[in-house]
């Protein structure tokens, strides 16, 4: 009897120390990645791409996104031999790579992939992606326009990708977005995360023009905001810097392609990058963002950002947001 009251009180407090342990919070991954592509034509990568799919195997995100420019077309002198070339040299290079991994991929059309003037990089890049629609592992609630805009929900997020090739955005992309974000499904969602190529405000000298961000920004960003979208992803800048709008955060992604640019009046040499965003299950809107460079595997901090950026069509202010450093 002594030794079976022993042992009791021995596994009694064993319990009770395990309730005193707090499990580490669980969190989505969400590898972002943009802006690939290399000289117009070009069927080759720059290696950085290749040397961020090899660190995406080891931090194994629970879904990739890209902020567009896949291949490098928008110039009228490419043949569709060229278009299909470039196509097919991304689907060796990046594709087949991001599918051996198995994580779930969700992309939208550059300006270099699919420009709304240049109706043969459409129709390539509408032919490529209805072949492999089925294979990107995304559970679609809304794929009837794919490639250009579509929706889905990944771990109880839940995504939009829209056309913004262009500074112009279609009324009826706008209107058919809007069905989707007040949608059951959209409002149920831990987080409504929105991906488009082109940004609200210009934040690099050679984009610091019409034409280069999306048109009639400020009304665009109260859509997003009276919609409820949480974080607006965009590429074409070519320069990381997260910023934030109120409750509206925005993610100008860095490319890891051709071309990394420095941010407006900011002395921080350019830099190609990658983000991982963090997104914890139990508070999903703290979400945070950890910044790569892809040849040293170095983290960007916040504290190596300016403050703001100030653009002609308006300011990006620093979203302050923790990111460990």
């Amino acid at each position: 009897m002594k030794y079976r009251y022993i042992l009791t009180l021995l596994l009694f407090g064993l319990t009770c120390s395990s309730w005193q342990i707090e499990p580490k919070p669980k969190t989505i991954k969400i590898a972002v990645i943009s802006d690939l592509n290399s000289g117009y034509g070009s069927t080759v990568y720059h290696p950085d791409v290749a040397a961020t799919l090899k660190a995406l195997d080891s931090i194994k995100p629970d879904i990739i996104l890209c902020g567009g420019d896949m291949v490098a077309g928008q110039k009228a002198s490419l043949s569709q031999t060229q278009l299909q070339n470039m196509w097919s040299s991304f689907d060796s290079n990046v594709l087949k790579p991001i599918q051996q991994l198995k994580v779930p991929f969700g992309f939208t059309v550059g300006n270099h992939d699919a420009s709304p003037s240049f109706q043969q990089d459409r129709q390539a890049a509408q032919e490529f992606w209805n072949t492999k629609r089925i294979d990107l592992g995304l559970k679609y609630v809304d794929d009837s326009h794919f490639p250009f805009y579509f929706s889905y929900q990944q771990n109880g997020i839940f995504f939009i990708s829209w056309d913004a090739a262009a500074a112009k955005v279609d009324q009826e992309v706008f209107d058919w977005m809007e069905k989707q974000l007040q949608s059951k499904v959209a409002k149920k969602a831990k987080l409504r995360v929105l991906l488009g190529h082109l940004p609200l405000y210009a934040i690099v000298a050679s984009k610091n023009k019409a034409g280069e961000v999306l048109a009639d920004n400020e009304n665009t960003a109260s859509f997003f905001k009276k919609n409820g979208i949480d974080l607006y992803i965009s590429g074409h800048q070519h320069a990381y810097y997260p910023a934030s709008q109120q409750q509206l955060r925005l993610l100008n992604a860095g490319c890891i392609g051709e071309g990394p640019r420095p941010l407006l009046d900011h002395d921080r040499p350019a830099t190609r990058a990658y983000t991982i965003i963090e997104v914890p299950v139990n508070d999903p809107k703290t979400f945070n963002y950890k910044t790569y460079v892809p040849s040293t595997g170095k983290q960007i901090g916040l504290s190596l950002l300016p403050d703001s950026v100030v653009g002609f069509n308006g300011i990006s202010k620093k979203d302050l947001k923790p990111d460990g450093l």
